[in-house]
């Protein structure tokens, strides 16, 4: 099927641009969204009528991006305290939803669909670097950190037995060199 891109669509083209996709995806999606129009002589006409319109519009569309990036990089990175087992893998997952509300509540200005997960819910603890999609050009990678109260506990564990590790270690020094002063 044949359409003309009433916007630019990632991956397929540029506003005006007539494109050949599967039928399904046009008659069921570009179409009733109203990101293509069916190429036929009439369509043609009415977007060539309509191009500076919609030139203004993708414009216009793609300040209002740049604004709300701006206010995602604000916002900063994303901490969220997860429950997890000691190894790190999360009773549950992280998902989009969860990564949009938190970004929201420290001022952005973003919808879940904007979030790319591409392999899925996050769903052990550590760093991942998540990228949210204002509009097809503009792209923002936000750090997300998962940590967890067993793991966190885990650590200060390890800490107080390495500190005391080290205490014993130079305690038995110590009195290794009394004993050869002796």
């Amino acid at each position: 099927m044949q359409v003309i891109l009433l916007e630019k669509m990632q991956k397929l083209g540029n506003l005006g641009d007539e494109v050949s996709v599967k039928s399904g995806f046009g008659r069921n999606f570009l179409v009733p969204k109203g990101k293509a129009l069916a190429a036929n002589k009439r369509n043609r006409e009415v977007f060539e009528a309509r191009r500076a319109e919609l030139e203004a519009a993708a414009a216009k569309s793609q300040s209002e991006a740049m604004q709300r990036k701006d206010k995602l990089v604000a916002a900063g990175e994303v901490n969220i305290m997860a429950n997890a087992g000691i190894e790190g893998k999360l009773f549950g997952s992280i998902g989009g939803n969860d990564i949009s509300e938190i970004l929201n509540a420290a001022g952005a200005d973003i919808q879940r669909s904007e979030v790319r997960l591409p392999t899925g819910p996050l769903r052990h603890t550590g760093e991942y670097n998540v990228d949210i999609q204002l509009h097809s050009e503009v792209i923002v990678t936000v750090k997300v950190n998962i940590s967890s109260e067993a793991q966190i506990q885990a650590q200060v564990e390890a800490t107080e037995a390495e500190n005391s590790r080290v205490i014993a270690l130079e305690e038995a020094e110590a009195i290794a060199k009394a004993q050869e002063e002796e």
